[in-house]
Parts: structure tokens; C-alpha cells; sequence
């Protein structure tokens, strides 16, 4: 985890004085991401909207459109600037980002990437637009293979001056790879206290479930890497022993049909749900007895940190991020991704013994207090800007 360094607030060209006090200044932030589809990171971009936006001056820029629009609606509704991106095979791309850097300077800017298409695009513009602090927070792990792509990744992110990770295994897949250590710090996802959640009658009246059957809940993009198969092959295995259980899986995504399609074929209909996106997903938590994440690779999954923060169990694969989340036999229980029949066992042992789910669920609401708070990532991610910006205001 990063060590908070002080706090460096020199006024420069990019700041503007605080009700006249030399010592403070008002910064300016822009969070860009090229992705067309930025869900749990879109949600880490605008938690920083609400938390830096009383601090800094803050700019959203990203992708318009039914899947990403979202995060410029809700980030300016917390007061933040927001600008439109086309597509980033649109000629007009760049000169969207430049013009905006040109009218607009920025003391940092900040952008969000995952899997292997880290965007060089944005990073590059930034430098050439005399961003004095350009970063890069990878929130998947570095999963390309073929060398001369991996290369150019390498090549392309070096434009940053500073790289976040959102889990120490992930920063390790990223210097594995050849990527220097220096500058590139750890600051693990956090997120914020639910408000009002609905309890346990209500939000299985929500998903049509009944009061006492036992309940498995997942939520995640509808996509391979999320694994879901494993855990529809899981309930068949369970259903036997387990009669009433129910398995609701929230979320979109392209692998809708085939898991439909896996769920009629394993005689599940009954019990196997797919309710498609909610957006009222965290609250839906209330409903469950264990909430299981069968991914075949994470960064940091806020879904696990969300579980613990509702106080529900979990079982999870033991991919990178998720066993730095969950306390394997303290706080949850991680099994191997792919393996549907330890999946079925650990959710059995769980399903089956209630004081131990109570146990789970407490030592799990505990390490999200301790370890995994918004405020906690929000105060890391500004001490890494701080960072950036003190060779800057040394004179360097």
C-alpha cells in the first residue's frame, strides 16, 4: 500500500490561490477513460468525483453512449466538468482531448484503463499538452501474451509519470512484464457505506424470492472472464442436497444466451435466475445467504468489497485481487477458478453451517472498515497526485 507522503499545495500556473492563503491551493483533475463499457471503473472514477470535488476543480472526459454515458450524467450531477468523447477511432478524437487540455489546463491527469488496451492515446496527448502530472491506474491484470503487443503496451503507458495499482498482484503482473517498480504504487478500491439498504424481506420481494429458501447471489458482466458458468454448473451439483436454493445472477452481458441456455439444459429453471442488470444491485445484497464471485481473473472486485461492507459471506476464486480482498477461512472462502465442484463445496459449507456465516460476515464487514473504505482510497490516490506534483514545485 502506498505511504501517504505530506501533502505538497505550492500554487503554480495551474492553481488557483484559496481565499488568498499562499500555503493552499485549488487544483485541477481530469479522470478520462476511453472505455465504452466502464462499470466497477467508472464507479472508482466518480466515487474520486465525490471525493475530490469539493478539493479540486474536477473534469470527467469519457465516452457518450447507453453504457458509459452514465458516468458523465452522475458525475456532473456531484458538480464535476464533463466532456464528451466520440469513438476512439473517430479522426475528431484527439482533438477533442487536446482542445480540452488546451482551453482547460490540468494540474494532473488521471486516466483509468483495463485489460490489455490501456489507452496511449490519452496518456500521449497529456504529456504533449504539459499535463504536470500524467497518471495511469490499471484496474486489470496485464493479461496480454503475444510479445510485441505486450511491448508496445509497455511502450505506450510510459508516458505517464506515475502508475497506481488497484491490487499488489496486479502491480506485480504489470513489472513482471518489464514495467518499472518506480512510481508505481498500490492504492486498493474502497468504496462507501450503503445508505438505507432495504433489509432482508425486501429485497427478496424485489428479486420474487421467497423468505426462507436459501439464496446465492452474484453479480458481474455477463462475459467468460466472470466465470458464471461455473457457478450455474455449481447449483446443479448443490441442488440435490440443497432443495429450494435459489441462484440469482445480476448483471448484462454477451454470454446472456449461452448461460441461458446452460441453465435449461441443467434442468435449473426453476432455480437458476437472470434478472439482467439492476441498478439497484447493493441493495439486492440484503437478499442473500452467500454472495459468490467465480471469476477466472479480477483486478480488485468491488463486488467482493460490497458483499463484506452488506455483511454477507463470500466464496470466491483465488485470482488476483480476490485473495487480497478475502481472508481465506477468516472473512470468506477462495477456491480455484474454473472448478465448478469446489465451487459446489464451499458454498455447501457455508449454506449449510449458519454460525459460521455469521462469523464470515462480521470479520468481512470489519476488514472493509479497516482496509477498504472510500475515504481510505480517495486520501491515496490525492497523495499520489501530491507525489507526482513535488518534483514540479522543487524547482525540478
Amino acid at each position: 500500500m502506498l505511504d501517504t507522503p505530506a501533502t505538497v499545495l505550492l500554487p503554480g500556473p495551474r492553481a488557483e490561490l484559496l481565499g488568498g492563503d499562499p500555503g493552499r491551493v485549488r487544483r485541477s483533475l481530469c479522470l478520462y477513460t476511453r472505455s465504452a463499457n466502464p462499470s466497477g471503473m467508472g464507479a472508482h472514477m466518480l466515487d474520486l468525483v465525490r471525493g475530490l470535488v469539493d478539493r479540486m476543480d474536477v473534469t470527467v472526459l469519457c465516452r457518450a453512449g447507453d453504457r458509459a454515458g452514465w458516468l458523465l450524467e452522475e458525475a456532473s450531477a456531484c458538480g464535476a466538468r464533463t466532456v464528451a468523447l466520440p469513438g476512439p477511432h473517430d479522426p475528431a478524437y484527439p482533438e477533442v482531448v487536446s482542445g480540452f487540455l488546451s482551453s482547460h489546463p490540468v494540474d494532473v491527469f488521471h486516466c483509468h484503463a483495463g485489460w490489455g488496451w490501456e489507452d496511449p492515446h490519452g496518456l500521449r496527448l497529456a504529456r504533449a499538452s504539459g499535463v504536470p502530472a500524467v497518471i495511469i491506474t490499471h484496474h486489470m491484470s496485464f493479461l496480454i501474451h503475444r510479445r510485441r503487443t505486450a511491448e508496445r503496451l509497455v511502450r505506450n503507458t510510459s508516458y505517464a509519470h506515475w502508475r497506481i495499482a488497484v491490487s499488489r498482484g496486479l502491480r506485480d503482473t504489470y513489472t513482471a512484464r518489464g514495467v518499472s517498480a518506480e512510481h508505481f504504487v498500490t492504492v486498493p478500491n474502497g468504496i462507501g457505506p450503503r445508505r438505507q439498504p432495504p433489509g432482508r424481506a425486501a429485497a427478496r420481494a424485489a428479486l420474487q424470492l421467497r423468505p426462507d429458501d436459501p439464496v446465492v447471489l452474484s453479480t458481474g458482466r455477463l462475459t467468460a472472464v466472470k466465470g458464471q458458468r461455473y457457478l450455474v454448473e455449481a447449483a446443479a451439483l448443490l441442488g440435490p442436497d440443497h432443495p429450494g436454493l435459489q441462484v440469482v445472477i445480476l448483471g448484462e452481458g454477451e454470454l446472456r444466451r449461452e448461460l441461458e441456455d446452460l441453465v435449461a439444459e441443467r434442468g435449473l429453471t426453476g432455480s437458476v435466475h437472470l434478472p439482467g442488470h439492476r441498478p439497484d444491485a447493493r441493495m439486492l445484497l440484503d437478499a442473500a445467504d452467500v454472495f459468490a464471485l467465480p471469476s477466472r481473473a479480477e483486478g480488485m472486485p468491488l463486488t467482493l468489497i460490497e458483499a463484506m461492507e452488506a455483511r454477507v459471506p463470500v466464496v470466491a476464486t483465488r485470482v488476483t485481487g480476490s485473495d487480497e480482498v478475502v481472508a481465506h477461512g477468516e472473512t470468506g472462502l477462495l477456491v480455484p477458478p474454473g472448478d465448478a465442484e469446489e465451487l459446489a463445496a464451499a458454498l455447501a459449507a457455508l449454506l449449510d453451517d449458519g454460525r459460521r456465516r455469521a462469523q464470515f460476515a462480521e470479520a468481512g464487514h470489519r476488514r472493509y472498515l479497516e482496509e477498504f473504505t472510500v475515504e481510505s482510497m480517495v486520501a491515496r490516490t490525492q497523495a499520489v497526485y501530491d507525489a507526482a506534483l513535488a518534483p514540479r514545485s522543487a524547482g525540478r
